[in-house]
């Protein structure tokens, strides 16, 4: 082989070593999971941000018909015991998520 193709192989793999390792870190998922309260009756409540642009909220619980929110994106009234999930794309924007029981 060449002097200048083992560079180009040498620059080539080190290049894709590094777009694996950038598309890698979008993965990483910011969620917090929060027990919350509607009329003394616990809520199950996870939301946060999926591969670093995606705003999403999940609501469940036993007792009561129940929504998530993510941004603008709503799930639809659930039946008891029904997940709702909503999520919405971001970008880098603020990700904002919200709950609701009935």
């Amino acid at each position: 082989m060449t002097k200048l193709c083992k560079k180009m192989k040498k620059k080539m793999l080190v290049l894709m070593a590094a777009l694996l390792i950038m598309a890698s870190v979008p993965g990483i998922v910011h969620a917090t999971s929060k027990t919350v309260y509607y009329k003394g009756s616990r809520v199950y409540w996870d939301y946060g941000r999926t591969w670093g642009v995606y705003s999403y909220s999940e609501v469940q619980t036993h007792r009561f018909d129940h929504s998530a929110t993510a941004n603008a994106t709503f799930s639809g009234w659930k039946r008891p015991g029904v997940l709702a999930r909503a999520s919405q794309y971001v970008g880098f924007g603020t990700a904002r998520a919200y709950w609701d029981c009935r």
